[in-house]
């Protein structure tokens, strides 16, 4: 674990996580979402972040949301089959949840987000979730849950894997912690895990 400077887990009131990278993973086709996205968009640039192309599409034009969810549901569709828990999920949901609150925040489509909490068996330990119809802004999400759960920011620590993530937090004035499974640590002073196991050793 990296990021000596960081807030100590007691002060902790609430755990917001992310699912797809974090928790577990949905192998979806996103070359595929991409190009059917610029058909139903007109939009022709690279969606290099999707969901943020995809948000300031929508704000310029709402109706491009209805077809590019639909798009996104069909995808999600396909590939939830193949979606798994990464080791350890389960577990550190049912510890955090015994004496914390437990959001979640996703671009997960709800219909994804119900199937894989309710197929995975992690539904009863989130008190609220947050899903892409809710916001395509991660910042946005990330209040919404926080006014929810009724904690203060300073009480609150949002549980990520990617820089996207970290930046999101940041936006959200959030106290972050990275589970990187995956590429190259930031040079952040934040903490910093290499898996599930490891975050979950460093409270029991």
């Amino acid at each position: 674990m990296e990021g000596e400077g960081a807030l100590t887990t007691s002060a902790i009131r609430a755990y917001i996580f992310d699912f797809d990278g974090t928790l577990g993973t949905i192998p979806v086709d996103w070359e595929g979402v991409k190009n059917s996205l610029r058909m139903v968009t007109g939009y022709q640039s690279d969606f290099k972040q999707i969901f943020v192309t995809l948000n300031e599409l929508i704000s310029k034009d709402p109706g491009v949301a209805g077809p590019a969810f639909t798009v996104l549901d069909e995808y999600e569709t396909a590939a939830a089959p193949m979606a798994y828990l990464y080791e350890g999920s389960k577990e550190l949901l049912s510890k955090l949840s015994e004496t914390a609150k437990v959001g979640l925040v996703t671009m997960q489509g709800r219909r994804t987000c119900s199937l894989l909490l309710e197929r995975f068996g992690l539904k009863q330990y989130f008190l609220v979730r947050y899903t892409r119809e809710d916001s395509l802004d991660r910042a946005e999400q990330l209040s919404f849950a926080i006014s929810d759960l009724k904690v203060s920011k300073d009480e609150a620590m949002f549980v990520g894997d990617r820089l996207n993530d970290l930046n999101a937090a940041k936006r959200a004035g959030v106290p972050f912690t990275m589970v990187r499974t995956h590429g190259e640590d930031p040079e952040e002073n934040i903490p910093i895990y290499h898996s599930l196991a490891e975050f979950l050793a460093s409270f029991f």
